[in-house]
Parts: C-alpha cells; sequence; structure tokens
C-alpha cells in the first residue's frame, strides 16, 4: 500500500512546488518592477490609462484565486484517490 501512496505523495509536491515558484516569481514582479523598470511601469497601460504598476498590483487578487481554485481541485482528487486506495487495501 505504502508503494502506491509514495508517487501520488510525490506527484502532490511537485505540483505544489510549481505553483509556488511560478505565485513567487509574479508575486515579486511588481517590487522588483519598481526598483529596477521605474519608466515602464510609471508609463500608462491600455486599461484606461492606468499605470502598469496599478494594473500588475490589481492582477494579483484574481491571480491569487486561480492559484487556490487549480490546488485545491487537484488536492480535492488526490485525495479521493487516496480514499479510494485506502478503501480497496482494507483495514
Amino acid at each position: 500500500m505504502e508503494k502506491q501512496v509514495l508517487p501520488i505523495i510525490r506527484k502532490k509536491n511537485r505540483r505544489a512546488g510549481i505553483f509556488l515558484t511560478m505565485a513567487l516569481s509574479l508575486y515579486f514582479l511588481i517590487p522588483l518592477s519598481l526598483m529596477f523598470l521605474t519608466d515602464v511601469v510609471n508609463r500608462p497601460s491600455f486599461f484606461y490609462g492606468i499605470p502598469w504598476a496599478w494594473l500588475l498590483a490589481f492582477l494579483q487578487i484574481p491571480l491569487t484565486w486561480f492559484f487556490c481554485g487549480v490546488y485545491h481541485a487537484q488536492a480535492k482528487s488526490l485525495e479521493e484517490k487516496l480514499e479510494g486506495m485506502e478503501k480497496e487495501g482494507g483495514p
């Protein structure tokens, strides 16, 4: 039973690592761009002339919801797989 569970746990950890890397890189994009690309982030964007820095900051909210939703769905499916394996294995 443990040999069947280990690949599922590795898969879950790999997915969590990928999402963590993506989230941290996107969240650190704003402070780094403000430090190194000040002339670019202060330009008006295509969206009602809002500066790029503000646009990136506002996009963090739906980005957070997206990451949480995808991770929740994947974790739920992996939990269901583990429960199914537990039921097959017996007590």
